[in-house]
């Protein structure tokens, strides 16, 4: 059965070399160890790289206003938290800035547990507060996690 998906390449050399599908699929499988890796580095940058800008931000190193500027794109919830508290509902901008530092929190704990390869609860719960925090990174988090799926024990 593998034989009529087996190709022969013989390269100018003249050594031949044969390739079945199922070798293939297993040389694949021993990358998605690497897939577990990339998401926790992910992840503990989403995380890592809010708190340097809160950080920052609170004392005040860094100007407020070109940094929302900039880091609009990577993280729009500090933009979308100070544009509610100065529109007048501080209620709602507390809520939000709760749920982004949960998002950091949960980003980095995820990025701990995928770099261990267990529970896989808590790293796409990392990956969703990733997505919280900076939503590029937790994006591409959520799509390297299911990569590397079979790789992660419960």
């Amino acid at each position: 059965m593998t034989s009529q998906y087996t190709a022969t390449a013989e390269p100018s050399c003249g050594l031949s070399f044969t390739y079945s599908a199922h070798s293939i699929i297993n040389s694949m499988g021993t990358g998605n160890r690497r897939w577990a890796a990339v998401a926790s580095i992910l992840m503990l940058t989403a995380g890592v790289f809010n708190i340097l800008w809160l950080i920052g931000v609170f004392t005040r190193l860094l100007d407020i206003k070109e940094l929302l500027h900039v880091t609009l794109v990577i993280s729009p919830f500090p933009y979308l938290i100070l544009d509610i508290g100065f529109g007048g509902n501080n209620f709602v901008a507390s809520l939000i800035a709760l749920v982004f530092i949960l998002g950091i929190l949960l980003s980095i704990i995820g990025g701990c547990f995928a770099l261990k390869r267990k529970n896989r609860g808590l790293i796409l719960t990392g990956a969703a507060g990733a997505c919280i925090c900076a939503p590029l990174l937790g994006i591409a988090a959520v799509i390297t996690i299911l990569m590397s799926w079979k790789q992660i024990s419960n």
